[in-house]
C-alpha cells in the first residue's frame, strides 16, 4: 500500500513539471525573434560606430503634373553627411548654380568652403541660433535608435519589414506637420553583416508617394575630421 506522503510528492512534482513547462512556453512566445535580434543589434551596432557617412534620397512621385512638385510628376533630392564620434560631421551640397559648399561642423564651431576656396569660420552655434555638430548628430541618431527599438520585425531575405520605436517622434521629425496627412506609412531595413546598410520609409499622402533611403556607408572607415585651416585677415 503506496504511502499517503508519497502520493503528495508525486502531485507536488507533476504540478511543478506543468509550471516548468509553462514558463518555458511563456517564454518562448514573449522572447524577441531572431530577426529583431538581428535588427535591434545592428541598429545599436551602428550608433555606436566611430564613424559612417549618411545618404539620404528623398523622391516624391505624383500620378500627374503637381503645383506642389513646381509642375513635375517627380521630384527629388539628395545629402551626404560625414558622421565622426562625439561631433564632427561634414556636408557637402550643390547648389543649382553647380557651385558646390561644403559646411563643418566641430560642436559649436562652424566653418564653410565655397568650391575650393578657402575655409571661412562661420558665427558659432549659439551666436548664430543654426545648429551645432552635436545637435545635428542627435538628429541623425534619431533615425537609427528607433530601430534599435523596433517591433514586429518580419524578414525577407536581407531585408527587414518593422515597426520602430518611438514611431510618431520619428516620423514628425521627418515630416514635421504634415504627419497627419500621411495615409499610410511602411518601414524597413537592410542589414549588412553587424550594421544597418540601408533605412527606408515608404509613406502615402494624398496623391503623392514619398520615399525616403537613408543610407550608411564606410562604418568606422572614415579618416579623422579635423579643424579647418582658416586664413586670418
Amino acid at each position: 500500500m503506496r504511502a499517503p506522503t508519497s502520493v503528495l510528492s508525486y502531485a507536488l512534482l507533476g504540478l511543478l513539471v506543468l509550471f516548468c513547462a509553462g514558463a518555458i512556453v511563456l517564454s518562448l512566445l514573449t522572447a524577441p525573434t531572431i530577426a529583431q535580434q538581428q535588427l535591434q543589434g545592428a541598429a545599436s551596432n551602428t550608433v555606436a560606430a566611430s564613424s559612417f557617412v549618411l545618404t539620404d534620397r528623398t523622391t516624391v512621385t505624383a500620378p500627374r503634373q503637381s503645383t506642389a512638385l513646381g509642375g513635375r510628376t517627380v521630384e527629388s533630392n539628395s545629402a551626404r553627411i560625414e558622421y565622426q564620434a562625439p561631433d564632427r560631421v561634414f556636408e557637402k551640397t550643390l547648389e543649382p548654380t553647380g557651385q558646390s559648399v561644403s559646411v563643418l561642423l566641430i560642436d559649436g564651431n562652424r566653418y564653410e568652403r565655397i568650391g575650393s576656396g578657402p575655409w571661412s569660420e562661420l558665427p558659432t552655434a549659439s551666436q548664430s541660433g543654426s545648429p551645432g555638430g552635436a545637435q545635428v548628430v542627435g538628429e541623425m541618431m534619431a533615425l537609427l535608435r528607433p530601430l534599435a527599438g523596433a517591433t514586429s520585425v518580419v524578414r525577407s531575405g536581407s531585408s527587414y519589414r518593422f515597426v520602430p520605436g518611438n514611431r510618431e517622434t520619428l516620423l514628425t521629425s521627418i515630416f514635421g506637420q504634415a504627419v497627419p496627412q500621411l495615409s499610410s506609412v511602411e518601414f524597413s531595413a537592410v542589414l549588412k553583416g553587424e550594421f544597418v546598410r540601408n533605412e527606408r520609409i515608404v509613406a502615402t499622402r494624398a496623391s503623392e508617394h514619398i520615399t525616403i533611403d537613408f543610407g550608411f556607408l564606410s562604418i568606422g572607415e572614415l579618416p579623422p575630421i579635423k579643424t579647418p585651416h582658416v586664413a586670418r585677415p
